[in-house]
C-alpha cells in the first residue's frame, strides 16, 4: 500500500468513526461527509459519493446533503451566538439563505423563541418573515423639488371665471363577513359551535387566533392575540382556529396548523373557515383532516358590540385528529359531513 493511501485510509477510519458514533452529533457527521466528499476518499472503495452513503451508512443522498449543509450553516453562525442548533432540522431553513442571512435570522430566532425554545419551526418563521422584508421594494425617492420647479403658481390666484364645485356624495355601504378576506379580521365564533369543540377535545388547550374578548367565550388555556402574532410561536396540544380570512394570512395560518399537526406538535384540531374549496389554503388542511362537516346555514360571527356578521358564502369545519366519530357526532347538528379519504 502506497504511503499516500495509507494517509487516506487513516483518515477515512477517523471520520468514519465519527460518523458511526455520532448519529447523535450531526454537526460532526455532516462535517465529516463533507471532508469525505470535498477530499473524495470515498474513491477507496466506492465510484461516487451517493454510493458511499447509500451502502457505507445507508444513507440516502438527500439526507446525506442536508447535513452537510447543516455543518456548514452551523460552522458559519457559531461565532458569536449564545445558542448553538441542537438539530439538523432547527438549520435547515437556514441553509437557503446567504452566510451573512443566516447569522441575522439565527440570532433572531434565539432572540424571539418562546420560552428560549429554539424549535425548527419557529426558525422557518423567522426566516420567512426576513426573506419576506428583505425582497419588499424600497420605495422610490421623491424629489419635491422638481413640484417646485414645474408648477404654475399662478393658478392658485383667486379667479372670477372659476366656479364652485359641489362636492360628490359618497355612499358608505357596510361590507358583510366575507370582506374579511381583504383584511377585516375581529369577528368571533358563536358559543354553539365553540362549546361542540369544547366537547371533541375535552379541552381548548390553544387558540392561535384570538383576543381577550374572545377566549371569554372559548376559554382557551393558551390565546394569541393580533398583537402577540400567534405565527410566531410554536403550536402544541388542542388547538380550536377560527383565523383570519385576510388574503395571504389565512395561509400561513393553514400551512402552520398543518405543519405542527404532522409534526406532531398538535394532537387534536378544528378548524372553522370558509367553505373556499377551490382555494389552496382550504385544500392544505382539508388533506390533512380526517373528518369536515359543512354547516346547513351560514355562520352568524360576532363582535364584542353585538354586531352580527352577514356572510355572503357558507362555512366549513374541519377536524385534525384520530377522535373523527366524536367530532361527527358533536358537529352533526349544524349540518352535513362526512370522514375524508384523500387518494394517496
Amino acid at each position: 500500500m502506497e504511503h499516500t493511501e495509507a494517509i487516506e485510509l487513516q483518515r477515512l477510519t477517523q471520520l468514519e468513526t465519527e460518523i458511526g458514533e455520532g448519529l447523535k452529533t450531526f454537526i460532526k457527521v455532516g462535517s465529516a461527509l463533507l471532508e469525505i466528499r470535498d477530499t473524495r476518499l470515498y474513491r477507496l472503495n466506492y465510484g461516487t459519493f451517493e454510493e458511499y452513503c447509500q451502502e457505507r451508512w445507508n444513507i440516502a443522498r438527500r439526507t446525506a446533503y442536508q447535513l452537510m449543509d447543516a455543518a456548514e450553516v452551523v460552522e458559519n453562525v457559531r461565532h458569536g451566538a449564545q445558542i448553538l442548533p441542537t438539530t439538523e432540522r432547527q438549520v435547515r431553513p437556514l441553509t437557503q439563505l446567504t452566510p451573512e442571512d443566516q447569522v441575522i435570522v439565527w440570532q433572531r430566532a434565539t432572540e424571539t423563541a418562546a420560552n428560549g425554545k429554539v424549535t425548527a419551526a419557529h426558525v422557518q418563521n423567522v426566516a420567512d418573515e426576513y426573506k419576506k422584508v428583505k425582497s419588499a421594494p424600497e420605495p422610490e425617492a421623491y424629489n419635491f423639488s422638481d413640484d417646485a420647479t414645474d408648477y404654475d403658481w399662478t393658478e392658485d390666484e383667486e379667479s372670477p371665471e372659476q366656479a364652485y364645485i359641489e362636492p360628490e356624495e359618497v355612499t358608505i355601504v357596510s361590507k358583510p363577513h366575507v370582506s374579511n378576506n381583504s383584511g377585516n379580521n375581529e369577528w368571533y365564533t358563536p358559543s354553539e359551535y365553540v362549546e361542540a369543540a369544547r366537547k371533541v377535545l375535552g379541552v381548548i388547550e390553544l387558540d392561535p387566533a384570538s383576543s381577550l374578548e374572545a377566549n371569554r367565550v372559548v376559554k382557551a388555556k393558551v390565546y394569541y392575540t393580533v398583537n402577540d402574532d400567534g405565527l410566531q410561536f410554536d403550536w402544541h396540544g388542542k388547538v380550536w382556529m377560527n383565523p383570519p380570512y385576510a388574503s395571504g394570512l389565512i395561509d400561513r395560518f393553514a400551512t402552520k396548523i398543518v405543519f405542527h399537526y404532522e409534526n406532531k406538535d398538535i394532537t387534536e384540531a378544528i378548524i372553522l373557515v370558509n367553505n373556499a374549496t377551490e382555494t389552496g389554503w382550504f385544500n392544505e388542511i382539508i388533506n390533512a383532516s380526517s373528518a369536515a362537516i359543512f354547516p346547513k346555514s351560514r355562520v352568524r360571527f360576532w363582535k364584542p358590540d353585538g354586531e352580527l356578521g352577514a356572510p355572503l358564502q357558507g362555512q366549513a369545519i374541519m377536524y385534525l385528529g384520530a377522535n373523527k366519530e366524536s367530532f361527527l357526532r358533536e358537529f352533526s347538528k349544524f349540518g352535513w359531513g362526512a370522514e375524508i379519504v384523500i387518494p394517496r
